[in-house]
This record gives structure tokens, C-alpha cells and sequence, in this order.
């Protein structure tokens, strides 16, 4: 399991916002960037839920299932990239192992568009 430094700033989340790469699930939406660091915590990951998605106890358990299910996934992110997570609403009703197919699809998908553009 790869470890990442965590997008706190929100200068990094609005400037995730400005680039053009993203992928949208019923469940989760996906920006991607890259930055400029080199080295070994080169990935940043940032993880937010709107108050769209209901309360605070809400919102901190759809940071927490985004979070785990990207940890699992973590050989698929690439480095030097800064990724964000955004919660929708349906990812509290949906379940476990489908939220983490379409966060395998999305990135599988980020991922594939990275290399083409290189």
C-alpha cells in the first residue's frame, strides 16, 4: 500500500477544479491534475463531500468510504498527480463493492487518458 500526502489547501482543490480531467460516477466524481513535486509522496489525494450530501455525520462517513476504497486502490493512481474525490449523495446508499468498481472503472479510465496524452 502506497502511502500519500493529503490535499489540504484549497487553493489545490479549485485548481483540481480548473483542469480538464475527470471522471463522473452515480457514486463519486473524480478531478486530476498534475503537479510539479518529485519524490517519494509525489501523489496528493483530496477527499470533500458538499453539505448536498446530507449532514456532518454524513459527509464524514462517504470521506471515510472514499478514502478506504482509494487506499485499496492505490497501485492505480499515478505519481505525481493530485487527485480529488468528491462525494455524491448516492454513494450512502449504494454499496460497498459497487462504489469500488466505479472508482476502479474511473481511474482505470484517468489513467488511460494520462498515457495517451504523453
Amino acid at each position: 500500500m502506497r502511502h500519500f500526502k493529503k490535499l489540504t489547501k484549497r487553493k489545490d482543490f479549485l485548481r483540481a477544479q480548473q483542469g480538464n480531467q475527470k471522471y463522473i460516477t452515480s457514486s463519486v466524481v473524480i478531478q486530476l491534475i498534475p503537479n510539479d513535486i518529485q519524490g517519494k509522496f509525489s501523489t496528493r489525494v483530496g477527499f470533500t463531500a458538499s453539505k448536498k450530501v446530507g449532514n456532518a455525520v454524513k459527509r464524514n462517513y462517504a470521506k471515510r468510504l472514499m478514502r478506504s476504497l482509494v487506499y485499496r486502490q492505490s497501485n492505480e493512481l499515478a505519481s505525481s498527480f493530485d487527485y480529488v474525490f468528491i462525494a455524491r449523495q448516492a454513494i450512502l446508499s449504494k454499496k460497498f463493492y459497487l462504489i469500488e468498481n466505479e472508482i476502479m472503472r474511473a481511474l482505470k479510465h484517468l489513467n488511460k487518458s494520462i498515457f495517451e496524452q504523453k
